[in-house]
């Protein structure tokens, strides 16, 4: 079951993952989500701030039972990339907004849910110890 999920996303779409955050929090869930201030798209963001940014978020993947990929268009970028290995290799659930266009991606998928139709039944996904698949 899910009670914490951390909403990965490129800065590229940080619109949509806050839509995400918005629908994720009012199913019940805690929400950690990218420094939205730390907009590349808006920002410049330095190598430090940028290795210091990637240490505390892979903290919050920690904190998590699970994690959201803003995936527009199928696109993740690599830092998502990064976290999704992360996600993952620690047996936290992983769901899309939708299906990613890298194989290799693909195949750490546990879920795909649009953002539209996060709703209370995403709690329910849940991993049993070494398990590598959602219900």
């Amino acid at each position: 079951m899910i009670g914490a999920v951390t909403v990965c996303s490129s800065s590229k779409f940080y619109d949509v993952a806050q839509r995400a955050e918005k629908a994720l929090r009012a199913t019940g869930l805690t929400v950690h989500t990218p420094r939205f201030d730390y907009n590349e798209e808006q920002r410049v963001v330095g190598e430090s701030d940028k290795i210091r940014l990637t240490h505390d978020f892979l903290a919050k993947v920690e904190r998590s039972d699970a994690i959201y990929v803003i995936a527009s268009n199928g696109y993740a970028g690599v830092s998502v990339c990064i976290e999704v290995g992360y996600a993952h290799g620690l047996g936290k659930v992983v769901i899309f907004s939708e299906e990613p266009t890298e194989f290799a991606l693909r195949a750490l998928v546990d879920a795909v849910v649009p953002v539209e139709q996060i709703d209370e039944k995403l709690r329910r996904f849940g991993k049993a110890p070494g398990d590598r698949t959602a219900p």
